[in-house]
């Protein structure tokens, strides 16, 4: 009964699902460059024909590949060529970082560094997280008799942020707005949203502009009296 016990709690623990191992996060700003750190077990004394080196990004997308003591780009993908560069000195040293130049946002992404020599194999995956901090917005505020407009702007960002407008009350009125978002010729956007408001009485409008992936957040509050009648 003992025996089989036991040979039951074997069982159990097989079929345990293997634990994940954290994607390291790398962050880079369209139009920079970026290493993406990768090492693996090689002593200086070792030979390196026998290294092997494949960066690629997904499951089949090659980034960068090197074997034979050169690199080997034939089945590189278009979107990588003459942006890609190895450490070939840092090799025999177990160092199998990948320099990325002109990071894009369609860069942004899991890759998967793949090294093999003669002592073992590794494998190691990394998120590239392509985000660019926004500029402090700048209001703008235009008066026309009872209308008001009101203008946020900001620069140098990535990727698209999002917007919102809010009333006296807490509600969005956002619908109410016109935001128009604009590349430039680094990568990076310019936001330019505006609202137009009626003024009757009291009130007080919000804006805020925030940016997920880096937790970049802004709120800016503005209240506005109507003139008297008289004037």
């Amino acid at each position: 009964m003992r025996n089989h016990f036991i040979f039951k709690l074997l069982l159990s623990l097989t079929v345990l699902p293997p634990v994940e191992q954290p994607v390291t996060p790398v962050l880079a700003a369209p139009g920079s460059d970026v290493t993406l750190s990768c090492s693996f077990p090689q002593r200086e004394t070792d030979s390196l024909d026998s290294v092997i080196v494949n960066w690629q990004r997904g499951d089949t997308e090659v980034v960068h590949s090197y074997y034979r003591r050169k690199d080997q780009l034939q089945r590189q993908s278009s979107a990588y060529r003459g942006r890609t560069q190895l450490f070939p000195e840092e090799l025999s040293v177990g160092n199998a970082s990948l320099r990325l130049r002109g990071v894009q946002g369609s860069d942004h992404g899991e890759y998967i560094c793949a090294v093999a020599n003669e002592m073992s194999k590794i494998q190691e995956k990394l998120l590239l997280l392509v985000a660019a901090p926004y500029d402090e917005p700048q209001l703008a505020v235009q008066t026309s008799c009872d209308i008001i407009i009101v203008t946020l702007t900001s620069s140098q960002g990535f990727p698209q942020p999002t917007v919102m407008w809010r009333d006296t009350t807490g509600s969005d009125i956002s619908n109410e707005s016109h935001t128009h978002i604009e590349l430039d010729n680094r990568g990076r956007y310019t936001v330019h949203s505006e609202l137009k408001l009626k003024l009757k009485d009291s009130q007080t409008l919000t804006v805020e502009m925030s940016l997920d992936v880096l937790k970049q957040s802004f709120s800016h509050s503005l209240t506005f009296q109507p003139l008297p009648d008289s004037f």
